[in-house]
C-alpha cells in the first residue's frame, strides 16, 4: 500500500515527536507526583506510544532494510515504545485475562469432547476438577510472569528513565530526518 510505505518511510519524523512528546513525559513523570501528571501528556505519550510500536511492523513489512533503517533503530522503537506505554500496560491483569480466556476455552473443550464416544465414558466432574488444577498452575505461572513484567514495566515508566530513552529517540529520528546521519542516525557517533 502507497500510504504505508509513506508513512514507514517518515519513522524518523515519528520518533522527532513522539520523542518530544516523551521528553516532555518525563520531566513531567520526574518533576511532579503521580497525581499531579498532566492527563493530557499521558495520554498524548500513551497514543505516541502505541505508533512507535506499530512502526517496526510497518516498517519491516513496507520497507527494504537495506540503506533505510538499522536493526538498532528498530529496538531503540521497540523500548521506546515500551517507556511510554509503561504505566498504561501495567494497569491491564494479564494474569486474570489470561486465566479467564484459557478457562472458557477449556470449558469449551470439554463439552466437545463430552460429545465423543471417549468423552462420555469420563466423568464431567473429574474433567471439571482437572480443568480447576490446570488453571491454578497456569495462573501461577502466569503471575510469576506478569510480576517480572510489571518489575521492567515499573523501572521504564520512572520519569528520568522515559526523559533519556525519550531524548535518545529523539536526537536518533532527528540525526535521519534531516539527514545528518544515514538510517544509522546516533550509531554513526558511537563507533
Amino acid at each position: 500500500m502507497p500510504m504505508l510505505h509513506t508513512v514507514a518511510m517518515r519513522y524518523a519524523l515519528v520518533l522527532v515527536l513522539c520523542g518530544l512528546l516523551g521528553v516532555a513525559l518525563g520531566i513531567n513523570r520526574t518533576l511532579k507526583r503521580r497525581e499531579k501528571e498532566s492527563l493530557l501528556l499521558q495520554v498524548l505519550s500513551a497514543l505516541g506510544g502505541v505508533v512507535v510500536l506499530v512502526m517496526p511492523l510497518i516498517m519491516v513489512l513496507q520497507i527494504n532494510q537495506r540503506g533505510v533503517y538499522t536493526a538498532a533503530t528498530v529496538l531503540l522503537m521497540i523500548v521506546f515504545s515500551l517507556c511510554l506505554l509503561a504505566r498504561p500496560l501495567k494497569k491491564i491483569p494479564i494474569a486474570f485475562i489470561a486465566v479467564m480466556a484459557a478457562g472458557v476455552g477449556m470449558l469449551w473443550v470439554a463439552m466437545k469432547f463430552r460429545g465423543t464416544s471417549l468423552g462420555g465414558s469420563i466423568s464431567i466432574e473429574l474433567v471439571i476438577a482437572a480443568i480447576i488444577v490446570l488453571l491454578a498452575v497456569l495462573f501461577v505461572l502466569i503471575f510469576v510472569v506478569e510480576t517480572f513484567v510489571d518489575a521492567v514495566l515499573s523501572a521504564l515508566g520512572w520519569g528520568a528513565v522515559v526523559t533519556i530513552v525519550s531524548a535518545v529517540a529523539l536526537i536518533h529520528g532527528a540525526l535521519i530526518a534531516f539527514r545528518v546521519t544515514g538510517p544509522e542516525g546516533l550509531q554513526a557517533f558511537l563507533h
